[in-house]
């Protein structure tokens, strides 16, 4: 992918093509972890945290509950990153949530004509008016 096609994607298409580099840098590590390559290992797990950072400075405060919680979700998957290097099994964990993620972003992403159904007792976190 060039950088002329990072910067025409829209800030959707973007999460979504690094969600899909997360989940392929955590099936990298894990296939290392598998064959004893834990140099392989680092190295897919560094590029994971700089994905998850990234993703996590791309959020917009004014997001409402959503960010928030994608906020706390992306720290967790950090954490547990980390935690990875001393403790692989937790890699099989962050792969499956970060392909869960991807999946609902995918949804999510096909509902454009649609909009956001916001249920009564959202508006107390948005502090908006229903």
């Amino acid at each position: 992918m060039t950088e002329q096609e990072l910067y025409q994607m829209t800030p959707q298409q973007l999460t979504e093509t690094m969600l899909k580099g997360l989940v392929f840098q955590y099936e990298q590590a894990i296939t290392g972890r598998d064959e004893r390559r834990f140099d392989a290992v680092n190295v897919r797990l560094q590029k994971a945290y700089q994905l998850l950072e990234k993703l996590q400075a791309g959020l917009n405060d004014e997001g409402g509950i959503i960010t928030a919680q994608l906020d706390q979700l992306y720290y967790y998957l950090a954490e547990q990153t980390l935690q990875a290097y001393v403790e692989p099994t937790r890699l099989d964990e962050v792969l499956q949530l970060t392909e869960e993620l991807l999946i609902t972003w995918q949804a999510a992403s096909l509902k454009k004509d649609r909009p956001l159904v916001r249920a009564a007792h959202h508006e107390r976190y948005e502090g908006m008016d229903y």
